[in-house]
């Protein structure tokens, strides 16, 4: 977050605020900002609202987003106007105990786990997807006891209607989220939620490659999720 003032023709100060989006997936190694010589440009204090957590795959990170700002997460960010931590990992949003204990060291104001898109590979048994689930939900649970956590299912493949495997992947671990989740709400677990893939509703134009969303599937993901939070947090 940055503010730039300037002056007029009249000298009067004004300012501008703005955003910097660093690319998604290729390393910052300098970065340079330009500035007219009669300006001030000065760094935001940094927020101190609760971060909302983001844990999940390339889909987060911002895959095929035809800029950085088109990442769902940012367009979330934009739509909500609070802090938010995108922990997207290109083909490795697994549930990993690790990375679940580095979130839980964060004060947040939301947890999600989106990671399914990661775990329909066929290594991975459906018994141990719906652990980690399970799992990752407890420890959460455990180390944060007031923090409200959003699953979130697959979203889908746009080819699925053809391809009968893909939506095998897809169907198969929405049913297992659904089984974790309902065993989670049965054995005491509360504020927990459920964002499904028909209410993330993306279609055939959604997609780059069937996997991936364009900017039109960015937008969606984050409608979705602007409409679940805002029902979390009523």
């Amino acid at each position: 977050y940055l503010r730039i003032n300037g002056f007029n023709n009249q000298n009067r100060i004004k300012g501008r605020e703005y955003r910097l989006y660093l690319p998604l997936y290729n390393t910052v190694r300098w970065l340079e900002v330009g500035v007219l010589t009669n300006a001030a440009f000065n760094a935001l204090p940094i927020r101190q609202e609760k971060p909302i957590i983001v844990y999940g795959t390339s889909i987060a990170q911002g895959a095929c987003a035809s800029r950085p700002g088109m990442a769902w997460t940012a367009i979330l960010e934009r739509k909500l106007d609070q802090p938010l931590i995108n922990l997207g990992f290109s083909g490795n949003g697994r549930l990993e105990k690790e990375l679940i204990d580095l979130m839980a060291e964060i004060n947040a104001k939301l947890f999600v786990l989106d990671c399914l898109p990661n775990l329909t590979s066929p290594d991975m048994e459906p018994e141990e997807t719906k652990t980690r689930i399970i799992a990752s939900v407890t420890l959460l649970r455990q180390k944060r006891s007031g923090v409200p956590i959003l699953l979130v299912e697959h979203g889908g493949y746009t080819d699925g209607s053809i391809n009968n495997k893909r939506q095998e992947y897809y169907t198969g671990v929405n049913k297992l989220m659904k089984q974790a989740f309902r065993e989670l709400k049965s054995n005491g677990i509360k504020n927990i939620y459920l964002l499904t893939k028909e209410e993330i509703n993306l279609g055939n134009d959604c997609m780059v490659d069937g996997t991936h969303p364009n900017d039109l599937g960015m937008v969606r993901y984050a409608k979705a999720y602007y409409k679940k939070i805002h029902q979390v947090f009523h």
